[in-house]
């Protein structure tokens, strides 16, 4: 439900940002010739008070500085991917909704931060274990993984106009994450399932690895696209470690298309 509001509010946000970003802009007015000899024969337009009293005073009017874009609100959804024991590759593909605040003061390197919704899911119904154990291996063959994760990020600006952010990122985070079989029940709790002496949390280090470009509207609205590995410290998004035929950690591959809105302007 909150992924299906979440996508609604993308599109609204996405088709709100580019009619503001297509409004016309009033052509400028042209000067008939009386009008311009009315302009320089008659110079009685009064000076506004706050340039009177600077100009009598002998302060120097400073112009105001060009409008900069302090912080962005980033609202996104995509498509996510797992490896792991049951998938030797990123093939079968569950989505996230994302929610994030990145900060713009700098020009080289920017904070960042992101919350994810989303899930996960394998399936290998000729998954077999092949290596010794003391029990009759029952690795499950499905799973189907629920997640939040909450991150923070550094941003490494490669390309930064008023117009376009091409960067990468390295950040630092947590997951929680509740794998759950074809039935919907926790695999956590299926002890079977696994080894008996083997048990595990379902919390989790997050430092996802990302790249991403953003193009900006002259009204500070945008949109981009970022992709990446969330890479969890865990091996247990499929329920499977000890009863599993490869050595690494899970992995997730998540991506996502982004609008963004200005949170706070520089004067």
């Amino acid at each position: 439900m909150l992924q299906r509001i979440l996508f609604w509010l993308v599109v609204w946000l996405g088709s709100w940002s580019w009619a503001q970003a297509q409004e016309p802009t009033e052509p400028p007015q042209t000067q008939t010739p009386q009008s311009q000899s009315k302009e320089q024969t008659s110079h009685t337009d009064p000076m506004p008070a706050s340039q009177e009293q600077a100009a009598q005073s002998g302060d120097v009017i400073q112009p105001t500085p060009k409008t900069q874009i302090n912080r962005m609100l980033e609202i996104g959804i995509g498509p996510t991917a797992y490896r792991g024991d049951l998938y030797e590759n990123y093939r079968k593909w569950s989505s996230a909704v994302h929610i994030g605040l990145k900060f713009n003061r700098k020009h080289r390197i920017n904070g960042h931060l992101n919350l994810a919704i989303g899930s996960v899911t394998g399936q290998n119904a000729a998954y077999a274990f092949t290596g010794e154990s003391e029990t009759t291996p029952q690795p499950n063959r499905f799973f189907k993984t629920s997640f939040i994760a909450v991150n923070y990020d550094l941003q490494i600006n490669l390309i930064k106009t008023p117009r376009w952010i091409v960067y990468v990122s390295q950040g630092i985070g947590f997951m929680r994450f509740n794998p759950e079989d074809e039935y919907k029940n926790s695999l956590q709790g299926q002890l079977t399932s696994r080894p008996t002496d083997e048990t595990y949390g379902n919390v989790t280090l997050l430092l996802p690895t990302q790249a991403g470009a953003l193009y900006l509207f002259p009204n500070g609205y945008g949109a981009g696209v970022q992709a990446g590995w969330a890479n969890p410290q865990t091996d247990y998004l499929d329920n499977i470690s000890q009863w599993g035929n490869r050595s690494r950690k899970d992995n997730v591959f998540w991506a996502k298309f982004q609008f963004v809105a200005p949170l706070v302007f520089k004067r």
